[in-house]
């Protein structure tokens, strides 16, 4: 008979909110959120052409961060770099005090405001985690000694999918990832909580963070495109249903993460709060939610 994994979930209110650059140099916005902020989440990520839409690096903003006491976790993705320029920016991040980073592969260029963009194609995530290692160890990916080794915290991104075998396989790689040293795994948005449970057991044996992310959804119409995307998680219906019988619209997509989150406090190590829809409405939600 197959045996059961018992996992006693892991109470946690950590909360980090991703912030994304500015689409151009003025980094005001940006700045006024992340102090508006400060003090009521328990970290910042900075996204690096996230949802594939042409923004500024993070590497500014990252600084700009440090420059107001605020500890930045860069986002990096292998979309856009070959691995000469994915080792590069990692070597300008950690020279400018960056410590903390997180590999993403990125989504596809065709998704993002400039669908005609090449990706270089040189790049997967063992790929980049061997990049990041390597550096960490005082070499290249080629065996050249470095002057001056990183040592950066490093976690990934994992996307998720419909096919649930296909999330097994994703929690499986959790101990690929032991084996590089990955100090966390963040999972991409779900409102189901079973996909979500489906890694417990992998991040628990591996002693690897484990940590959810919240989108903000919001309208009724968003959610029936994300439903009707392939190959993704669908929203389940008791959410569609509860915006649609929201008497305020404009806040029933607040109200369902707000009450989503108390289920994701349960699992995992803390939430991520993704930046699409989240900087105008992040000061009014974590009021909400008593941050």
């Amino acid at each position: 008979m197959e045996s059961t994994t018992v996992v006693t979930p892991r109470k946690s209110k950590t909360l980090i909110a991703e912030i994304d650059p500015p689409k151009g140099v003025n980094l005001e916005s940006f700045l006024q959120t992340a102090l508006h902020i400060r003090g009521r989440v328990d970290g910042v990520r900075v996204t690096d052409g996230e949802h594939a839409i042409m923004r500024m690096s993070p590497l500014a903003p990252c600084v700009s961060l440090q420059e107001k006491n605020i500890t930045p976790t860069m986002v990096i993705n292998g979309r856009d770099r070959n691995r000469i320029s994915f080792q590069a920016d990692l070597l300008s991040a950690f020279a400018l005090g960056i410590r903390s980073i997180i590999i993403k592969e990125g989504h596809d260029a065709s998704e993002g405001d400039q669908p005609v963009a090449k990706t270089s194609g040189d790049l997967d995530l063992i790929s980049m985690l061997k990049c990041a290692t390597h550096l960490n160890n005082g070499t290249d990916l080629a065996g050249e000694k470095l002057d001056g080794a990183t040592d950066f915290t490093i976690g990934v991104c994992l996307e998720l999918s419909d096919d649930v075998n296909r999330n097994r396989e994703r929690a499986e790689f959790f101990y690929q990832l032991q084996e590089f040293g990955i100090d966390s795994v963040t999972l991409a948005p779900t409102y189901d909580l079973n996909i979500i449970e489906q890694f417990l057991p992998f991040a628990e044996k591996t002693g690897i963070k484990l940590y959810t992310s919240l989108m903000y959804l919001k309208s009724v119409t968003m959610v029936r495109y994300l439903n009707n995307l392939p190959g993704v998680p669908s929203i389940p219906q008791e959410f569609l249903k509860s915006m649609m019988q929201a008497p305020v619209k404009q806040e029933a997509g607040m109200q369902v993460a707000a009450d989503f989150l108390k289920e994701l406090e349960q699992l995992g190590d803390g939430t991520v709060l993704l930046a699409l829809g989240w900087r105008q409405r992040l000061p009014d939600f974590l009021d909400m939610i008593e941050r």
